[in-house]
């Protein structure tokens, strides 16, 4: 499907370049020198640029690498389908199953028949139930330099392709799919402040997500370093995650679909837990609050800090992904100027 969708983007460039061949071959009705290069396309600069961007799309491809990261709670079934996908599909350089049930220990033989490769799957069985902070700590154990994430109880095959593409196009920043309610939440929690460079946002990673390791390994020390008088929050790490990569995440915009469950497995909400709600607000606010005042201090001396850089190639825009999953739609009218909004501190 990768190959397929980049069959699609060349032939899209080239029906293009072909285009404004065509139309710059018609005689204006200004009189323009033949000579004048400023009224003439080069072509061979179109086709270099084009020969460029398909170098650079192989040689991201080849470096930033992808592990699939899958935590297992009480699903069984839904984790044996979601592995099975991801071997079939190929994008994985490594699957990584961490184990958040310490009363289970899971081995390949829940996962494998006998005809698979036992290389690519690794399965991490925790001794305790370590919820959101497990996603990074299994991250930060991979193999390459980005990690896919997604809840086991969620079809992401209709926007994988496309979700892996936007990843590659800027591979600093977060990537994540939602759908539009969701979307307009997560808008809400943007905060910008261009005099302590503060330039951030909130997104979910559970329904598919992209991410650096490197990202993971820092969000880990910055939970040990910031929370240690709230530790009972490190269950929460979703919600400071983002927020603590001081860049805007890139949301692409999806038709969510649920995978089915085994009406034996039976399921225990994260919700469910005492004071859920009462944690998850305090997490909301904390996170901000935290990146707000390193970034007033400015606290370079510091071992390991939050980002005060953004390292996003391209300007925010809102995406999606075509109904074959082959192509993006991206749209720089947003729904929302989130851009200029700023942040007071009394928020």
């Amino acid at each position: 499907m990768l190959e397929k969708l980049k069959r699609n983007k060349i032939l899209v460039i080239a029906v293009s370049l072909f285009l404004i061949l065509i139309i710059g071959s018609f005689p204006s009705d200004v009189n323009i020198s033949n000579n004048n290069e400023n009224y003439f396309l080069d072509t061979n600069a179109i086709f270099d640029a084009l020969k460029q961007a398909k170098s650079l799309e192989a040689e991201l491809e080849q470096r930033y690498q992808l592990t699939a990261i899958l935590l297992h709670w009480k699903h069984l079934s839904r984790a044996q389908l979601t592995v099975q996908y991801y071997l079939n599909i190929n994008f994985f350089k490594e699957i990584i199953v961490w184990n958040n049930n310490p009363l289970i220990n899971l081995t390949l033989n829940e996962f494998l028949t006998n005809n698979q490769s036992h290389n690519l799957v690794r399965i991490i069985n925790s001794k305790e139930n370590l919820k959101d902070e497990a996603k990074y700590r299994a991250c930060a154990e991979a193999k390459t330099l980005a990690c896919f994430y997604a809840d086991d109880g969620w079809d992401v095959s209709h926007y994988m392709n496309t979700l892996i593409a936007s990843f590659l196009s800027d591979p600093n920043v977060l990537h994540s799919a939602t759908n539009e309610v969701t979307y307009y939440n997560n808008m809400l929690w943007t905060f910008m402040d261009s005099q302590i460079d503060l330039h951030t946002g909130f997104s979910w990673l559970g329904r598919g997500s992209i991410f650096l390791r490197e990202h993971a390994q820092r969000h880990l020390q910055l939970l040990t370093m910031n929370l240690q008088t709230n530790q009972e929050l490190f269950a929460f790490s979703d919600l400071f995650f983002s927020i603590w990569l001081n860049d805007i995440p890139s949301q692409m915009l999806v038709n969510l679909r649920s995978l089915p469950t085994n009406v034996s497995e039976a399921d225990i909400l994260f919700s469910s837990i005492n004071n859920f709600y009462d944690f998850q607000y305090t997490s909301s606010v904390l996170a901000i609050r935290k990146l707000e005042y390193s970034l007033r201090l400015n606290q370079s001396t510091m071992t390991v800090t939050f980002p005060r850089k953004q390292n996003r190639r391209f300007p925010y825009c809102v995406k999606s992904p075509s109904p074959q999953d082959d192509f993006i739609f991206y749209s720089n009218i947003l729904p929302v100027e989130i851009l200029q909004w700023t942040f007071d501190g009394q928020e």
